[in-house]
């Protein structure tokens, strides 16, 4: 019975999280270009992204936490090693768990393992994924920087010249 008991929080765990990352990467997709083009906030549209991915990841650790406080709880496994039974016990070995670091001094028992397991393959998969948004992210900061590049280099050209408005020579 605590394997269906994990499989069925693992599964939980899992849409909840991707719920959870989807939500908060569209908030961020939405509302990041309405912050103004300054230099002092493109720099704020970075630690906009990488701070709302961050956050993220932490909620999506704290339920994978909650989640095993709640089956520790219950019976359904145990953690074993230099283990406290405290928040920060099971906070920090969630994020051991969903960064796949795996630390080794705290290890599952019993029906802690199927969800171990789900969250680490989780935790990939969505650190792949904040990985991917934030390249993209980037990637129109950076267009739309090389765009206000180029015009301030035509800001700084010499001026047309007075016949019909034909560049001087040099210029495309």
């Amino acid at each position: 019975m605590t394997l269906v008991w994990s499989g069925a929080i693992a599964l939980l765990l899992v849409v909840a999280c991707v719920l959870v990352h989807y939500e908060v990467l569209r908030l961020t997709s939405a509302n990041v270009p309405r912050l103004s083009g300054s230099s002092g906030n493109r720099h704020s549209r970075l630690l906009v992204v990488i701070g709302a991915v961050l956050g993220a990841h932490f909620i999506e650790v704290c339920l994978f936490s909650i989640a095993y406080a709640v089956m520790n709880a219950f019976g359904l496994g145990e953690i074993g090693g230099e283990f406290q039974n405290t928040w920060l016990d099971f906070f920090y070995f969630s994020a051991t768990s969903y960064t796949t670091l795996g630390v080794g001094d705290l290890f599952p028992h019993g029906g802690f393992r199927l969800v171990v397991g789900v969250e680490a393959l989780t935790g990939f998969v969505l650190i792949g994924w904040s990985a991917s948004f934030t390249y993209l992210a980037m990637e129109k900061f950076w267009a739309a920087h090389e765009v206000r590049r180029k015009k301030a280099a035509e800001g700084d050209a010499p001026a047309r010249s007075p016949a019909r408005g034909v560049r001087s020579a040099g210029r495309r």
